[in-house]
C-alpha cells in the first residue's frame, strides 16, 4: 500500500519537473481559427479544400468551407494554406507503464511505472498522438495517470485505460511478475474481477487467456451490463479455442491479427467486432526470432501470418484500428513505430483515407470515445494536427506535424 502511495505522489511530481517549460500552453485566445487548410475530418468524407475550423475553449465550434463559417471577432487566426489538417491521432494499443527491458521487470514497482507513464505519454503527444488506449498498467498507475491528465498535472496524450487485465491464475501477463492483471478462476471470480476493475475506474475491460468458454461469457455479460466494452487478447491451444469463444461471447474487439481461423472471419464482420491487428510488432518479433532462434519456424510463421489475416479481415469488412503494443526493448522505437503501423495498413491494401480513418474515427470507437474524439466535428474535443504536405498522396506525411492542438490548446507550433 505504501509503495502505491509513493507511486501516486511521484506521478504528480514528475510532470511538474519534466513539463514545467510548457506552462505557456494554457495562455490561449478566447477563440482559435485554423484557416485555409485542406481538411481531412476523420469521418471518411472527401477532403475539403480551404476549410475553416473554429475552436472555442476545448471544443470545435464551427467546421466547414470558408464561405459558410463566420469568424469570431476575437479569434487568433492561424493561416494553414497549403497544409493539411487531420484529427489528433490515436494509438489503440499501448502499455505506457511497462518495463523497458527484461532486467527492469525484476525491479519494477509503482514509482518507476509512474515515471514511465509521464515520459511515454509526453513522447506520444509531441508526435501527434493525442490519445492512447493503455491495455494494461501496473496496479492503479494507469488510472491515476488518467486522473492526473484530467487535472492538467502534466502534458501528454490523453489516457483511456483498462486498469488491470483479467486472466486465470498464472495466465498471460504474469510472465514478468504480478501487478498487471487480476488472476481469477471460475465464472463467478471472472465476474467479480470485472466489477473490481470498474470500481477502480477502468474505462474498458481487457481479457487475456487462458480462459474457459464459461469464464469469458460471464465476464463479457457483466462488462456489458456496466456498459463497458471488452477487448480480448486471444490465441489457440489444443482443446481451447479462445478466439471462437471470445466471438461467441460478444467481445467488442480482438487484439492482434493472429490465431483467427478463416471460418470465423465473416462472423467477426457480421457481429461488428473490431480488430487491432498490431502488424508491426509481429514483424518485429518475426525478425528477432529469425536471428536468435532460426529453428523455430512455426513461431516465425505464426508471426508472419498476421499480414495475411489482416488482408482477409479487410476483405470481409472488419473494422480495424491502429495500435502498436511495443514493450520492453522495443519501446525505444516509439513514436516512429506508430507511423510504421499506419503505413503498413496502406502497404497491405488500405487507401490513405482508410488508414487515417482507422487511426482516428475507428480508434475512437474502439476506445468507446466516439462522442468526444476521433473526428473534426462541431462539439467534439478540439484535437487536431496541421501537417506539411498531403497524406492522401503520401501517407508518410503524417510523420511531420507542424502544429499539434489538444483540448483546444496549442501544444506544438
Amino acid at each position: 500500500m505504501r509503495a502505491a502511495k509513493i507511486g501516486i505522489c511521484i506521478f504528480f511530481a514528475v510532470p511538474l519537473v519534466i513539463f514545467g517549460l510548457y506552462g505557456e500552453v494554457d495562455k490561449q485566445p478566447k477563440s482559435l481559427v485554423i484557416a485555409g487548410a485542406r481538411l481531412i475530418d476523420g469521418t471518411g468524407s472527401p477532403a475539403l479544400d480551404d476549410a475553416i475550423i473554429v475552436i472555442t475553449g476545448d471544443r470545435f465550434t464551427a467546421v466547414g468551407p470558408r464561405a459558410r463559417v463566420v469568424l469570431p471577432k476575437d479569434a487568433e487566426i492561424i493561416d494553414a494554406k497549403g497544409k493539411t489538417v487531420i484529427p489528433g491521432l490515436i494509438d489503440a494499443h499501448v502499455h505506457f507503464t511497462y518495463p523497458t527491458s527484461d532486467l527492469e521487470c525484476l525491479l519494477d514497482n509503482d514509482a518507476i511505472a509512474a515515471f514511465r507513464a509521464g515520459y511515454f505519454l509526453h513522447q506520444y503527444l509531441i508526435a501527434g498522438i493525442t490519445t492512447v488506449e493503455d491495455l494494461l498498467s501496473r496496479n492503479n498507475v494507469g488510472i491515476v495517470a488518467k486522473k492526473a491528465y484530467r487535472e492538467r498535472l502534466f502534458i501528454g496524450s490523453r489516457p483511456i485505460v483498462v486498469g488491470l487485465g483479467i486472466t486465470c491464475t498464472g495466465g498471460h501477463a504474469t510472465e514478468d511478475g504480478r501487478g498487471r492483471v487480476i488472476e481469477a478462476d471460475g465464472p463467478a471470480e471472472w465476474r467479480r474481477a470485472v466489477r473490481k476493475n470498474i470500481d477502480m475506474g477502468a474505462d474498458l475491460i481487457k481479457i487475456l487467456p487462458p480462459y474457459s468458454r464459461e469464464e469469458i461469457k460471464e465476464a463479457v455479460e457483466e462488462a456489458h451490463a456496466w456498459k463497458k466494452l471488452v477487448l480480448v487478447h486471444h490465441y489457440f491451444l489444443e482443446n481451447y479455442d479462445f478466439t471462437r469463444w471470445a466471438v461467441e461471447a460478444g467481445a467488442d474487439c480482438l487484439e492482434h491479427a493472429q490465431w483467427i481461423p478463416d471460418d470465423l472471419i465473416q462472423e467477426i464482420a457480421d457481429k461488428d467486432i473490431f480488430c487491432v491487428p498490431t502488424l508491426s510488432v509481429f514483424q518485429k518479433l518475426a525478425d528477432v526470432t529469425k536471428k536468435s532462434h532460426p529453428e523455430e519456424q512455426e513461431k516465425i510463421r505464426r508471426y508472419q501470418e498476421s499480414t495475411e489475416i489482416f488482408k482477409k479481415l479487410k476483405a470481409a469488412g472488419v473494422k480495424m484500428g491502429v495500435g502498436t503494443d511495443f514493450v520492453k526493448d522495443f519501446m525505444v522505437e516509439y513514436p516512429e513505430v506508430y507511423f510504421e503501423e499506419i503505413e503498413r495498413f496502406v502497404e497491405n491494401g488500405c487507401t490513405p483515407m482508410e488508414a487515417i480513418t482507422a487511426a482516428t474515427k475507428i480508434n475512437a470507437a474502439i476506445c468507446d470515445a466516439s462522442d468526444k474524439i476521433g473526428t473534426i466535428e462541431k462539439g467534439k474535443l478540439a484535437d487536431l494536427l496541421v501537417i506539411e504536405g498531403d497524406p492522401l498522396n503520401d501517407i508518410r506525411a503524417l510523420r511531420h506535424a507542424q502544429i499539434i492542438i489538444q483540448d483546444g490548446r496549442i501544444i506544438k507550433q
